[in-house]
């Protein structure tokens, strides 16, 4: 069989990118025999031409745009990141009838209807499996091998740095600033974390996951966005004493009148499928009509996983020509979830004895409350603080009650309410 040659223009070259050249130099005659594609890149844009870049030969480099886009390449792979200038160097490409892979989830996010839709009247393919979850398939199975199914929720940990964090936290009992600090010491946070930590970044993901199972549109602003920095080591304690780890969940699920979608922390029963995912990685869960609960699993970020995520991209467009339909109707309408739960809260307070007007005020508003103490400081460092475990109720209800709470003038900085998904 005669192999059938790519060209590939590559934007940018840093840990993705990098990761990309070295498996398709290691791995071509295994691509040529399992696939029937002869990869070759053409020319590389990068910023410095001066770096070194082991593996990368020195007259691939560019800082030119132009002599990647307009080098004969057949397919164009955006690694650059960012909005400005990707956005328009994959809308030139696709306007010039090249197929484009990309890994930036910021411009997805943002702007990924759009894109796919020019792809699709241009009759080119947009591939994008690298944004979400790094080497774990879940574009493809929801855009393939999923299409046989009515989607009706996703649950995932789609964010690494605060699965290591939540992880270091509950397996050495370290304070949030310490597990923070040691998953930037190995490159799994960054110096600014504040995309990672606050919940965005598994925002943008659970966004485009929700786009592609719903086949509709979601407003970004829809997506209700709480982070792990108010999590305490008194928090994984009291998790671990209800049998629960805290996990932070991206979940998005259909209602009977649009679909609910939120990312935020959570107590997970030890028994959960998601409990158990460690460290850096990441894992959804997916639940069809036809299949029933699916979980992938896999390492969710890094240079090689990543990069097999863009090359399996590369390769898929290389042996199924032609463009991939978005098929995408209107605009979802997101709702509140409102199904009940148990909630357990944690105030930091000036007095210990405000565990009697606290839970006064949850019960005047409906809520029962299952457990509650009240914990004085151990130290000058610590706060004195009043925990409960409710019982179940809506969130509408607990979110009314916890208003109350804060109008009283109870707590003493930042309060926590984390349901205890059963």
């Amino acid at each position: 069989m005669v192999a059938r040659k790519l060209k590939i223009g590559l934007l940018g070259c840093g840990t993705v990118g990098g990761g990309l050249v070295e498996l398709v130099s290691k791995n071509s005659s295994l691509i040529r025999q399992r696939a029937g594609v002869e990869l070759s890149i053409t020319k590389i844009l990068v910023r410095d031409p001066v770096k070194d870049r082991p593996g990368v030969e020195r007259s691939l480099l560019t800082t030119q745009s132009e002599k990647v886009l307009n080098n004969g390449c057949d397919m164009v792979v955006e690694l650059v990141g960012g909005i400005e200038p990707a956005r328009t160097f994959i809308q030139r490409s696709l306007a010039s009838g090249k197929h484009v892979v990309t890994a930036n989830k910021a411009l997805l996010a943002l702007d990924g209807f759009s894109l796919m839709k020019a792809a699709e009247l241009q009759k080119v393919r947009l591939g994008f499996e690298a944004s979400v979850c790094g080497g774990i398939p879940i574009i493809r199975a929801l855009r393939n091998g999923l299409v046989g199914n009515q989607i009706q929720s996703l649950t995932g940990i789609l964010n690494g740095t605060c699965n290591y964090i939540l992880s270091r936290m509950t397996e050495d009992r370290v304070e949030f600033d310490v597990a923070l600090a040691e998953a930037q010491a190995k490159g799994f946070a960054e110096a600014d974390p504040t995309l990672d930590i606050d919940g965005h970044d598994a925002a943008q993901k659970l966004k485009i996951l929700a786009e592609l199972a719903f086949h509709s549109r979601v407003d970004a602003h829809a997506v209700k966005t709480e982070g792990i920095r108010h999590i305490t080591a008194d928090d994984i304690q009291a998790a671990r004493e209800l049998g629960c780890v805290i996990k932070h969940i991206a979940s998005a699920a259909v209602a009977d009148d649009g679909i609910t979608i939120e990312v935020r922390p959570v107590l997970l029963p030890a028994s959960h499928q998601l409990a158990g995912v460690r460290d850096e990685n990441n894992a959804v869960l997916v639940r069809g009509d036809a299949v029933g609960e699916m979980l992938f699993s896999g390492k969710g970020a890094g240079s090689l996983p990543s990069a097999s995520a863009v090359l399996s991209d590369i390769v898929d467009i290389a042996c199924h020509k032609g463009g991939f339909s978005a098929s995408f109707g209107g605009e979802l309408r997101t709702v509140a979830p409102d199904h009940s739960a148990r909630y357990y809260l944690r105030f930091p307070v000036n007095d210990p004895s405000a565990i009697g007007p606290i839970t006064n005020i949850l019960e005047r508003n409906g809520i029962g409350v299952a457990r509650a103490a009240a914990v004085w400081a151990k130290s000058i460092s610590t706060q004195n603080q009043v925990r409960v475990l409710t019982q179940p109720g809506a969130r509408a209800v607990i979110e009314a009650a916890l208003s109350d709470i804060t109008t009283g003038g109870f707590e003493k900085g930042q309060s926590i309410a984390l349901p205890l998904w059963e």
